[in-house]
């Protein structure tokens, strides 16, 4: 949608809005509602909050929507419009006066029987229900960024709290910090995950990857587990099954995480027992039986059609947490892999589990070879390598600042949002810059759509990008790599995360 400068009314019932990425106001004919230029969209009406899902899912294309029968007040104004909704290169909202239309339709449905009034009423209540799960998932998605931020930093800065001098006390306090932080992580992943599979938007991703160290992670992790709380952990796994399978890597890692998880959280004595066969092998594709016994508590009989349940705890030691969410999200995602769970249980015991997930391999590679991640080194020089952090969020400034100065290789500069990024990269020489996406005013993406457009400068144009967020997604790290980003790093990281994505892109920068 074109700017109106000079504002086109289509209809004496229609106005037409231009709105930013931003959500705010940046143009409109004020035919049915006195909305002004710089508002903000989204304090007009809380419908419009759907616009954040919108735009957070869009990729870049024509997308459009179409709502009947909204109401809206503005002043002593009110109304009951359609509403139609273009994304392009910023938004265009069309509303329809059709309140005398619905009106009149409102007096027809009154004279029909109670049966049609029923009919409308669910249909009213559908619509209901599908604008506030649209409202909930925004609502979600917001808050997901908003407590990685901080949960970054509390990571960040007890990794490197854990290699100062610390004494036995301070060394014990720091792993519980930690611990409890990532087992938030983990609460926050469950929560969003809800939200995708629920709202339809978790998909499958097919990918070639090592089964066997896959695997092999599980017996590492688990290992030190049983060996804190004193447990005998043993992993079986068939000597057939090839090294490399193709599946969803991400997906089948969360179901059986999940589960080795639960077994050793309810047991406090005896064993976990992880064994992996398979089903069946036919042409290019693996049926494997992944089984995970305990002898933990247990479940009685009863209880256990409901163990998939969401928010559903049988076991109320309030020294065990949990959200009841682990094995809804197991469920649910052994269901999208086309999978079966079956679960036994015998109280004061142990319990069984069983999960049937099909594979495929490839028959003609040579998979015993197993791929490792490439080292990369920084280039040698006499000087210090430069980068340029925006970022808006203090405590995060201050966290990536020491884990790069510590380092001895870099200068940091900061710069609080995209004007003074511009401002740093017109002025200096970078190596690398690290940017958050979620910068006020203008974004991450647009930031570096003007560096990579606007400048005729390779060192400038042609700087190493990196994106952050705390929106942790492959959609997240796609738009940053559509928008001209080089690579992206999800909050909460880990310093040898970021230090190696650092490294690789400054290392191939000086390769070309």
């Amino acid at each position: 949608m074109k700017n109106y400068h000079e504002p086109l009314q289509f209809h004496q019932k229609t106005q037409v809005t231009s709105v930013s990425f931003e959500g705010l106001i940046i143009d409109t004919d004020a035919s049915l509602f006195d909305w002004k230029k710089g508002d903000s969209i989204y304090d007009i009406h809380p419908f419009f909050e759907i616009l954040s899902s919108f735009i957070e899912d869009h990729n870049g294309g024509s997308e459009s929507y179409n709502f009947p029968c909204i109401h809206f007040e503005h002043g002593d104004d009110e109304r009951i419009c359609d509403v139609s909704i273009q994304i392009d290169k910023d938004i265009s909202i069309i509303l329809f006066d059709y309140t005398l239309k619905y009106s009149d339709l409102n007096l027809i449905a009154q004279q029909k029987n109670e049966s049609i009034l029923l009919s409308k009423e669910l249909e009213l209540k559908n619509k209901y229900l599908q604008e506030k799960e649209a409202f909930k998932n925004s609502f979600i998605a917001n808050i997901n960024h908003e407590i990685r931020t901080p949960l970054t930093s509390i990571l960040g800065f007890v990794e490197v709290l854990e290699k100062t001098n610390l004494s036995f006390e301070q060394e014990e306090l720091t792993r519980i910090i930690k611990r409890e932080s990532k087992h938030l992580n983990s609460l926050i992943d469950d929560m969003i995950d809800i939200s995708k599979i629920e709202s339809g938007t978790l998909k499958v991703v097919e990918e070639r990857f090592s089964f066997h160290t896959l695997i092999k992670g599980f017996e590492e992790s688990y290992t030190k587990i049983s060996e804190e709380k004193g447990l005998v952990f043993e992993t079986k796994i068939d000597d057939n099954i090839q090294e490399y399978v193709i599946g969803d890597r991400t997906r089948v890692y969360q179901v059986l995480n999940n589960l080795l998880n639960n077994a050793f959280k309810f047991t406090e004595e005896g064993s976990v027992t992880f064994s992996i066969s398979k089903n069946y092998q036919r042409t290019n594709k693996l049926n494997l039986n992944f089984k995970i016994e305990d002898s933990g508590f247990g479940i009685l009989e009863e209880n256990i059609p409901h163990l998939f349940e969401r928010f559903t705890r049988f076991n109320h030691d309030k020294q065990i947490s949990g959200t009841g969410l682990g094995l809804a999200i197991v469920k649910d995602l052994v269901d999208l892999l086309n999978g079966e769970i079956k679960v036994s249980s015998t109280p004061d015991k142990g319990t069984a589990f069983n999960i049937k997930l099909p594979f495929k391999f490839e028959v003609t590679k040579n998979t015993t070879q197993e791929r490792k991640k490439k080292k990369y080194t920084l280039p040698k020089t006499k000087r210090k390598f430069r980068i340029l952090v925006v970022e808006d969020e203090e405590i995060t400034q201050f966290l990536i600042m020491k884990i790069l100065i510590s380092k001895g290789t870099f200068f940091v500069d900061i710069a609080l949002n995209s004007e003074e990024a511009i401002s740093y990269i017109e002025r200096r020489t970078y190596d690398l810059v690290l940017m958050d996406l979620s910068l006020s005013k203008t974004d991450g993406f647009q930031t570096t759509h003007m560096i990579r457009k606007n400048y005729g400068d390779p060192y400038i144009s042609e700087v190493p990008i990196i994106g952050f967020s705390g929106k942790a997604s492959e959609t997240a790290r796609d738009k940053c790599l559509r928008s001209g980003m080089d690579d992206f790093i999800a909050k909460p990281f880990e310093q040898e995360e970021l230090l190696y994505k650092i490294t690789k892109q400054i290392a191939k920068k000086a390769a070309d």
